[in-house]
């Protein structure tokens, strides 16, 4: 049973916005109403993969800098036309809104927060204990070259899924 609905929200800190499949499903407009609205009370907003692309429609990322999933990277920037999107990026910092590209990244993305807020040596200490190698760059980014994930776009990047399936 769920404790909490969209219109009965306990104050929040910081909220995950997670992508994958269920980012392109239809009927995602409460959804996308939801983290707009809450958007303001929020301290920090961090989206995992195709997060950024579910959230990209509400204008909360238009003028900002942020990335995600590569191997749908078309179908991701459709989603936010006036996003200043980063092709090449594990994750991207941009006032308060962190975004992630792919899931792995999402997990680097989510120590550096950590680190932000708690300290490196935290940060560095909770990878240790789950045995995660933890990637510090947030530049380092294969993912772009691999699937061609360009910005602007140019003829073919993004890959080779368009947003219909796969996963992200």
């Amino acid at each position: 049973m769920p404790t909490h609905t969209f219109d009965k929200v306990p104050p929040l800190d910081f909220l995950l916005v997670p992508g994958g499949l269920g980012s392109r499903a239809p009927g995602l407009d409460p959804t996308r109403e939801f983290v707009k609205n809450i958007y303001p009370s929020l301290k920090y907003l961090m989206t995992v993969c195709t997060g950024s692309a579910l959230i990209a429609p509400t204008g909360l990322l238009d003028g900002r800098r942020a990335t995600g999933n590569k191997k749908i990277w078309k179908w991701v920037t459709s989603q936010g036309p006036n996003v200043d999107w980063v092709a090449k990026a594990r994750w991207v910092v941009d006032g308060n809104i962190w975004t992630s590209s792919g899931i792995a990244a999402g997990m680097d993305c989510m120590y550096a927060f950590v680190g932000y807020i708690w300290g490196e040596e935290e940060s560095k200490d909770l990878a240790m204990s789950l045995e995660y190698e933890r990637h510090t760059d947030s530049h380092w980014d294969p993912f772009a070259e691999y699937w061609g994930a360009t910005w602007p776009l140019t003829p073919g990047a993004g890959g080779g899924d368009d947003g219909a399936g796969g996963s992200g």
